[in-house]
């Protein structure tokens, strides 16, 4: 199928077919390759420090009651944040620069 380009603002923008049922809003990473562009989908990344899920499923295998569960997510969440903040700033205070080789040797690799 053959689409051409058009230009908007300051963007040159490429129309996706609408037979192709991509969704609005959907994230691609446009690479260039020898023979032209070539879009590939992004797959959407959860949250890295975002650990509500195992926190409630701890807090419900613990049994807490129903009224008492948000009290204790919120306060283990909280925790989250402060313990986040202790190992960067622990971090920062007491790690060495080392070489990539020095670290693939600490590590085992």
């Amino acid at each position: 199928m053959i689409t051409k380009t058009r230009k908007q603002g300051n963007s040159i923008m490429l129309t996706v077919p609408k037979d192709f049922n991509v969704p609005n809003g959907v994230e691609v990473e446009a690479k260039l390759v020898e023979n032209g562009i070539l879009y590939e989908f992004v797959e959407p990344q959860k949250e890295f420090y975002d650990f509500s899920e195992d926190i409630l499923s701890d807090i419900i295998a613990e049994g807490y009651d129903k009224d008492e569960i948000l009290v204790e997510f919120k306060n283990r969440k909280n925790k989250m944040h402060s313990s986040f903040r202790d190992i960067a700033e622990d971090t920062l205070t007491n790690s060495k620069v080392m070489t990539k080789e020095e670290l693939a040797t600490e590590i085992g690799l």
